[in-house]
């Protein structure tokens, strides 16, 4: 019974929990989902509510206004905000990912989601950004249960060719330029380049130190196996070398001056 159960958590069988709420992180029933939004107690992903404010959406009733706005404008005021919210996170850990949600719905407008690489990294994050403010607006921080944004991520909206726009239940995520990706998440390819040939330098001084420990214990080993002589070995063997000796013609006395 256990087993089956933890089979269908979060899934569509799963009569208790909402699985839009696991993959997600949010549900468009919010509170009064039949089904149980379980919020995890420590995660890697924090999840800033509702905290991009888009240009767009303050635009949207206004017809005129919205036909009046620069593409170009919308794209740097949203990687202005990227980076600044990168930065921030990044105080308090390695960043491996970070979403924003481009959905108009409202459980879901706005919403930016920050993955580290360790849950002491997010849990540092959380408690640093609770109680203070962005843009004028308090700051909505909690654990999120997505971790794979792969499952929370429309496909037919990468494709561009979801039919709900932005009231898509899943994931419509803003993209951001090449440069800019590179430029934030590059740093951490730097680290773990640095690491590695750190890594590799440490292995090598360990195999050179192992080298020689073993040439070392050969030669131990090597005088261990050479018997030793006995007392009356080495008495023919200095006399042999005296004999010698005496009979090297190039040793005879020079004449004195």
């Amino acid at each position: 019974m256990a087993e089956h159960l933890a089979s269908i958590f979060g899934t569509e069988k799963d009569r208790v929990n909402c699985p839009f709420f696991f993959k997600i992180g949010a549900c468009r029933h919010g509170d009064r989902c039949s089904r149980l939004h379980t919020k995890p107690t420590v995660s890697q992903t924090v999840l800033l509510v509702n905290i991009y404010q888009s240009p767009e959406l303050a635009v949207a009733n206004d017809p005129v206004a919205a036909a009046n706005l620069d593409p170009r404008k919308v794209q740097e005021h949203f990687e202005d905000f990227y980076e600044d919210i990168f930065e921030e996170m990044s105080k308090y850990g390695e960043v491996e990912n970070l979403n924003s949600c481009d959905n108009t719905s409202d459980h879901m407008v706005g919403n930016v989601y920050c993955k580290f690489r360790e849950e002491e990294e997010a849990v540092a994050a959380l408690a640093s950004l609770t109680g203070r403010f962005y843009g004028g607006r308090p700051i909505v921080a909690e654990f999120s249960p997505v971790t794979d944004f792969r499952e929370a991520t429309c496909r037919q909206y990468e494709e561009n060719i979801c039919a709900r726009g932005g009231l898509c239940n899943f994931m419509h995520l803003k993209p951001i330029s090449k440069n800019l990706r590179k430029r934030l998440f590059g740093r951490y390819k730097k680290r773990s380049r640095s690491r590695s040939r750190s890594r590799s330098r440490s292995r090598s001084r360990g195999r050179d130190r192992d080298d020689r420990d073993d040439r070392g214990r050969g030669r131990e080993r090597e005088e261990k196996r050479r018997p030793r002589e006995t007392s009356a070995e080495r008495r023919a063997k200095i006399a042999e070398w005296n004999k010698a000796k005496n009979d090297d013609p190039t040793e005879d006395d020079q004449p004195a001056n």
